[in-house]
């Protein structure tokens, strides 16, 4: 008996140590990432090729062209759902979005309580995206990339610009256009192809709602698929020194009808050189 509990003693500090220093290998390398945006160029001014609802938008919640903004970072917290008709999960995740170009890393782990429990890494990079999933923090389940992959991180730079109004104002990789009197799009060509997303801005001049038809996505088989995409924000307040939405969420447009995915609230944010 002693030598059996001897055992699952030794197993169970082994099993720890491990776990410990697969959590420092993960923590080391999305750092890494946040590192190779902060060294990204700061933000240009491109503010003249702008239509003015736009450069309104970005100025009036205090984007500066003239400061050399490289990132800015935030903190969130929400609800996801990681496969279609899933359960929401409860979240907390770190985000770094590049200003002066298109590049971003979202860092989320769920919280609550559950026997399994999941990190997931969302990110673009310099023209690369991938996202990879963890159970238990450590333990790789998944790792996806490749065109479509890359495609859709693409667009999802874009949906979030209401998150970065320096880089309305200073990303020259972005192309702006008038679809209607409170519509915008904003277009990025990338090697995968145009990720194309439309703005529509409330009667105060807010964005309030985006939408993009056949974004790049996976289906429940894993298997590459495109569906329309929409999104919603709210509750704009000056958080740190900009003011954002403070709460946002998007969802696909299955051919059973649209579903939300994403909730989430902004908690802390900054800009910064």
């Amino acid at each position: 008996m002693e030598t059996a509990l001897y055992v699952l003693v030794l197993v169970s500090l082994a099993l720890i140590v491990a776990q410990v220093m697969a959590s420092r290998r993960h923590r080391a390398h999305v750092l890494g990432l946040a590192e190779r945006l902060q060294s990204s160029v700061p933000v240009r001014d491109v503010e003249a090729a702008l239509p003015s609802l736009v450069a309104d938008f970005a100025r009036r919640n205090g984007a500066d062209p003239a400061t050399p903004n490289r990132i800015a970072t935030f903190h969130q917290s929400g609800e996801l759902r990681i496969r279609k008709g899933g359960p929401f999960r409860s979240f907390l995740a770190w985000q770094v979005v590049a200003l002066g170009r298109a590049g971003f890393l979202w860092e989320a782990r769920q919280t609550g309580v559950s026997p399994v429990w999941v990190r997931v890494l969302d990110a673009y990079i310099w023209s690369e995206g991938w996202l990879q999933v963890w159970l238990f923090g450590t333990v790789p389940v998944a790792k996806m990339k490749g065109a479509d992959i890359t495609l859709g991180e693409a667009y999802r730079y874009l949906a979030e610009l209401p998150w970065a109004p320096d880089a309305i104002l200073g990303n020259p990789d972005l192309a702006w256009r008038m679809t209607g009197p409170d519509a915008a799009e904003v277009r990025m060509t990338v090697q995968e192809g145009t990720a194309r997303v439309v703005f529509r801005f409330g009667p105060t001049g807010d964005i309030v709602a985006m939408d993009a038809m056949g974004r790049p996505a996976r289906d429940a088989d894993g298997n590459a698929a495109t569906y329309d995409w929409r999104g919603s924000f709210g509750d704009y307040a000056w958080i740190g020194n900009r003011r954002i939405p403070g709460t946002g969420e998007v969802g696909y447009v299955y051919p059973s009808g649209y579903e939300t995915y994403f909730r989430g609230r902004i908690t802390d944010y900054r800009v910064s050189s």
